[in-house]
């Protein structure tokens, strides 16, 4: 250090001394001439020689000294370099040892765990990536790493591609993620992105095997894609913990089978916007087990809507699209006696509706504990609003309607006023944004 402060004084010293290095004036009497064509007599030639041997003796030293300056940089740069090495290397260590004291150190794993749960990503569904947590946890360092791995909730989300698990590596890596979630129910989203026409038999039927186990241990389950034969059956009668069921299909009609074990699904949403769905033969569910239904598909039968409030007894949420009913389904429709579908626990019906047969099914229903009505008509001031039939539902159900929402449908306005002065409570929505309250 003490030669750096002794190289510092010098180039100080050097700095004062440069001045002294050249003439302070360079004009000579002969400076005025260099702007015209004048001709030196001879006399004059050679002390113009002499300034000129002077200026190429001064040219030299100027050229050493600047050749000792860049040979100087390149040193003190290297020196600076090192320094800058050095530091970085200290500033490390300052930190190593001053996180060893850091209350962060002191979190117990547990907590640290919980922490780390609240990283991960606000989709409920993870595709495993290097970037981001869980894995990016397991990077910081080792005790992370230790913590991670143990704490079962960071590992039980996964998104599977179906076309990758053709690939062995593939299938290890689900295996060892869903491994680390030990005993917690696992969620799942699955997209079935292999093409089935084209697809061999053999392989379709690895794929099953290899999937079942994975899905006996979910508790939420999002399948998008076509289906698979005996996919939901598993290999020994076992009582499955999947709560949640999420179905969505673009143009075939969900083949679905849950046996009686699943008798913990008491959530369940089926999508397919290309269906016309008019029987459920192919979906076989533990309607009475459900507690919220979502169903969506390009038609939805009335009479089917019905049909489904009767198998789900312990019903509170529906919502359904588009429900349709043409002249046979109405038929069906006043089948029922009015009043004779009774359902004690639905509180909240959504539905969006295609065609005529609303005031069919409002003729059926008895619903005691609904609190929350949500109608959507798809052709906007097309069908009038069932007014009659449904204050008639409304009297023999005794409800405490609390929401009513009509959209796309002006014919129902005129009877908010009445709705609203015999359900006091009674909040009335329509497409527009402010809300007519009682």
């Amino acid at each position: 250090m003490d030669i750096l402060q002794k190289i510092h004084d010098q180039l100080d010293e050097y700095l004062f001394q440069t001045d002294s290095l050249l003439p302070a004036d360079l004009d000579t009497p002969f400076s005025k001439f260099s702007t015209i064509n004048a001709v030196p007599a001879a006399e004059d030639i050679l002390l113009i020689d002499a300034i000129v041997s002077e200026r190429n003796t001064h040219i030299s030293t100027l050229v050493l000294q600047m050749a000792n300056v860049d040979s100087a940089i390149r040193k003190l740069a290297a020196i600076q370099a090192k320094l800058e090495q050095d530091s970085a290397h200290v500033r490390g260590s300052l930190l190593a040892h001053r996180a060893l004291t850091s209350p962060a150190r002191r979190i117990p794993p547990e907590v640290l765990g919980e922490v780390f749960y609240h990283c991960l990503s606000k989709t409920p569904y993870i595709t495993p990536r290097d970037v981001e947590s869980p894995m990016m946890l397991t990077r910081v360092c080792r005790h992370w790493r230790d913590v991670a791995l143990s704490t079962p909730h960071l590992w039980s989300s996964l998104s599977i591609y179906l076309q990758k698990t053709t690939c062995e590596d593939y299938r290890r890596g689900c295996a060892s993620w869903s491994a680390r979630a030990k005993s917690i129910p696992l969620t799942i989203r699955v997209l079935n992105d292999i093409n089935m026409v084209a697809a061999d038999p053999i392989l379709v039927s690895s794929v099953i095997r290899w999937l079942q186990p994975l899905i006996a241990q979910s508790s939420d389950l999002w399948w998008h894609g076509p289906s698979l034969p005996s996919l939901f059956v598993p290999e020994r009668e076992t009582n499955l913990p999947i709560q949640r069921l999420h179905i969505t299909t673009q143009r075939d009609a969900p083949s679905i089978y849950f046996p009686g074990t699943a008798k913990r699904l008491c959530s369940v949403s089926l999508q397919c916007f290309n269906y016309d769905l008019q029987s459920l033969d192919a979906i076989n569910l533990p309607w009475d087990n459900l507690v919220e239904l979502n169903m969506h598909f390009a038609l939805f039968s009335s009479a089917l809507f019905v049909q489904l409030l009767t198998r789900c007894g312990r019903l509170r949420t529906i919502v359904v699209s588009c429900l349709s009913a043409d002249e046979d389904q109405r038929g069906a429709l006043r089948a029922f006696a009015p009043g004779s579908i009774t359902h004690p626990w639905l509180r909240r019906i959504e539905i969006k509706v295609i065609r005529a047969g609303l005031n069919a099914i409002f003729d059926a229903l008895t619903l005691p504990a609904l609190e929350e009505l949500d109608v959507c008509f798809c052709y906007r001031e097309r069908d009038a609003w069932p007014h009659a039939a449904f204050m008639e539902m409304l009297g023999r159900s005794r409800c405490a309607l609390k929401r009513l929402t009509v959209r796309s449908n002006k014919t129902a306005v005129p009877y908010f006023g009445e709705y609203m002065k015999a359900m006091p409570g009674l909040t009335v929505f329509t497409s527009a944004p402010d809300p007519l309250s009682g």
